[in-house]
């Protein structure tokens, strides 16, 4: 019986988690202790997720929770806006980003990375921007700023900063 919800469905989660990062890791080479593939890291990482997943999982089963351990609230709202976000994103970075979806998004615009992580910070960061949220949004554009700041400086990454026509 589970004596905990909360714990059981965040071990499940975790479990999950941890058995898709085994699962893209094992699509790389993993190369041995002393000589790593790019899939060695994700691998263990992906492993030690679904362990602690289910140490959560047997804790969730084993050990009371204070207030029965019940979901009170699920958090819909906030967690639809994150990924919407995150879906503006990756529509912001250009079809070249992410070449698995094909010939569908050929001619879609390049806005670049400035226009993905401000709209990201927009639909994610809570309340109006003068409002009580204010700090919060200061933080995050921010942060936001240091973010395209490292991509285009030291890391050099190869997603445009601003907007670009398709084919150009």
């Amino acid at each position: 019986m589970i004596k905990n919800l909360q714990d059981f469905l965040a071990g499940l989660l975790f479990v999950a988690l941890g058995i898709g990062f085994g699962w893209a890791a094992s699509r790389h080479v993993l190369g041995s202790a002393d000589n790593m593939g790019p899939g060695y890291v994700p691998l263990l990482l992906g492993l030690l997720l679904g362990v602690l997943g289910l140490l959560i999982v047997f804790k969730a089963l084993t050990f009371e929770a204070l207030g029965s351990g019940r979901v009170r609230h699920w958090g819909l709202g906030a967690l639809l806006r994150l990924l919407g976000g995150l879906l503006w994103l990756a529509l912001c970075s250009g079809p070249a980003q992410w070449p698995w979806v094909g010939a569908w998004f050929a001619g879609w615009p390049t806005l670049g990375l400035v226009a993905g992580v401000v709209g990201l910070v927009f639909a994610v960061a809570p309340g109006e921007p003068g409002g009580t949220g204010g700090r919060v949004w200061l933080w995050s554009f921010g942060l936001a700023a240091l973010v395209c700041a490292v991509w285009a400086g030291p890391l050099g990454l190869d997603v445009p900063l601003w907007p670009k026509r398709a084919g150009l």
